[in-house]
């Protein structure tokens, strides 16, 4: 009897890990850093080549990534969603394919996903029986393999004028009557820097001391991730209704029906010029260079840096070395000030330097600049974690002396960005169109460096998605604005400016604030991680921030609760505390109404 309990007993326990074990594939992680072989470090430099933010990741917090969902991912060009499972290559994912993987499972093999070996590590194991799982009764077309990206021979770049101090803006001496924007149609400039930090502003010597701006000290990112950003500041959706959870899902951003197109068909001329959308020219799993409707003036980023990196130039693409003069956020800047200074009005320019993501390398120029003091908030390695969720309990403390030194550089990147934002303006004002254009300042995302012992974005805390907002709107005189704002608010605001409709908008236009009203009609800001392809391991969550209050609820039935007015480092979580149940209780009601509605079928 005692044998047969034993048995039971053992059955029990292999079944429960065996669950674990698809749930939490890191439970039994076979792949790390220092074990990949050579298939898998060409699966991973593709991921980065696709994703330079898993190149970021890689570099400052590797124990944040998946790496076993990665390498299945990337494994296989046809699909985002990973290595199909399809064994026999008949395009579905069947039975057929669980008998090829049991009678190789154990066995090194080298035929690769013929043999059931579908993370192709030379080994069938159960990662691949759980690939299989994961797809199984799916259909999918036949693969179509990418030819590897080769780098080509660095081209001479366009040179760059000298980067003499730029004059003073000044007024001019006669005074004008107040502009207004029914007069004429409104040009307009959005500046978008990539991973800035709320609290860098100060650092910049132009923008930082900007009088006369709309400063929104509120605003918030929908998700803190580049590409979903990107596609919500495009199109004025919060990131699960343009399918953009994350930074592999480009493709359902709706590229013939959004901000761009509906200036383009208003009459404006079009620029982008710098970071599109992660992964744009591989949509598809195979290369392909285009140019999207929309836009005129079309240089977006194929492969992404400071130096040694690409821009599509007259439709093809164009490769920059390592020269100074390569330094990419002067090349991208000189390309904007030469569109601002030849382009027909009305017009709409969208320029997205790289500055500050990493890798943290400034301008040569300013690679010594002194930006001292670097300051610390008291979320800086924050030593009583135990209020957090799981995940950020499971972080470790960062060297100081280390993490004061990429703030230095990320502070030095962004000279280089305010450099040729005044370039900009002072050509606006050489034109005499300064007084018709509305120039719009903010980030992506922010980028937490240690805040909460995270080293990255993605988390729901205000280090990673506080954005610094500015807005030169020249019909009325500049101020703080205090209101809530999100990034879905962006796309409406030009559009009303610019007197055109978006395709259902979930944001609001901010026109109403810059004209001075002080309130917009909404329950709250929705903040968000999708985490949909499971190559993070930070979990999903949905968030509200409506008043002081900042509640979120993660896929794990973990909560937290924050009082950003006598909290505002979120220092202690108070989620589940009975002094604040009944507010916690309204701020989940109003989060169910802005996440989407799931129907569950039948």
């Amino acid at each position: 009897m005692q044998k047969w309990i034993k048995i039971i007993c053992l059955t029990f326990i292999c079944f429960t890990f065996f669950l674990l074990m698809l749930v939490n594939p890191k439970l039994i992680n076979a792949i790390t850093m220092e074990n990949l072989n050579q298939t898998q470090k060409e699966a991973l430099q593709k991921a980065s080549l696709i994703d330079d933010d898993m190149q970021e990741m890689i570099d400052n917090q590797p124990e944040l990534l998946n790496l076993d969902n990665i390498i299945r991912q990337y494994l296989n060009p046809l699909d985002a969603g990973g290595n199909s499972g399809d064994a026999n290559g008949d395009g579905k994912v069947d039975g057929l394919d669980y008998v090829i993987w049991l009678n190789n499972y154990n066995k090194t093999v080298t035929a690769g996903a013929a043999s059931g070996d579908f993370d192709l590590n030379g080994k069938v194991d159960g990662l691949d029986y759980v690939i299989w799982l994961n797809n199984y009764n799916k259909i999918y077309p036949t693969p179509t393999v990418s030819p590897a990206a080769t780098l080509v021979p660095t081209l001479t770049p366009t040179q760059i004028p000298s980067l003499t101090p730029t004059p003073s803006i000044k007024p001019t001496g006669v005074k004008t009557p107040t502009p207004s924007p029914q007069n004429n149609p409104l040009n307009i400039v959005l500046i978008l820097s990539d991973d800035q930090r709320y609290d860098s502003l100060s650092k910049m010597p132009f923008m930082g001391s900007r009088i006369g701006w709309h400063k929104f000290t509120r605003a918030y990112s929908n998700v803190a991730l580049c590409c979903p950003s990107r596609a919500t500041i495009l199109s004025g959706q919060y990131s699960h209704n343009t399918g953009v959870e994350d930074n592999l899902l480009m493709e359902y951003f709706n590229e013939k029906d959004n901000l761009a197109t509906r200036l383009h068909d208003k009459g404006y001329t079009t620029g982008l010029i710098g970071k599109y959308l992660n992964g744009w020219f591989y949509k598809t799993g195979v290369k392909k260079i285009y140019t999207p409707p929309g836009w005129d003036l079309w240089n977006p980023f194929i492969q992404v840096n400071y130096f040694n990196y690409s821009l599509v130039e007259n439709g093809v693409e164009k490769y920059y070395g390592q020269n100074e003069a390569d330094y990419s956020t002067d090349v991208v800047g000189h390309k904007a000030l030469n569109f601002i200074n030849t382009v027909k009005e009305p017009f709409y320019l969208h320029f997205a330097p790289y500055a500050a993501h990493g890798p943290w390398i400034p301008a040569p120029r300013h690679a010594a600049t002194n930006v001292n003091p670097i300051i610390f908030d008291p979320s800086f390695n924050e030593q009583d974690v135990s209020d957090k969720p799981l995940w950020v309990q499971q972080l470790p403390l960062y060297d100081v002396n280390k993490m004061t030194e990429v703030r230095r550089t990320q502070y030095r990147m962004l000279l280089s960005l305010d450099e040729w934002i005044k370039k900009i303006i002072l050509a606006l004002q050489t034109r005499n169109i300064l007084d018709r254009t509305i120039i719009i300042y903010m980030t992506d995302n922010a980028l937490s460096d240690a805040d909460h012992r995270i080293v990255e974005k993605v988390c729901p805390y205000n280090s990673c998605n506080r954005l610094p907002l500015l807005i030169r709107y020249p019909f009325k005189p500049g101020r703080d604005i205090n209101t809530l704002i999100s990034n879905t608010d962006i796309a409406p605001t030009i559009a009303e400016l610019a007197g055109v409709q978006l395709l259902n908008p979930d944001g609001l236009s901010l026109v109403s604030l810059l004209n001075g009203q002080n309130t917009l009609n909404r329950r709250g800001i929705l903040i968000h991680w999708g985490n949909t392809h499971k190559v993070w391991m930070i979990p999903a969550f949905w968030g509200i921030v409506k008043n002081q209050w900042k509640y979120i609820e993660l896929e794990t039935g973990e909560k937290e609760l924050y009082d950003l007015s006598f909290d505002p480092y979120e220092l202690t979580n108070v989620a589940n505390q009975s002094q604040y149940r009944q507010i916690q209780a309204g701020l989940a009601t109003d989060l169910a109404t802005l996440k989407p509605v799931i129907i569950q079928p039948l």
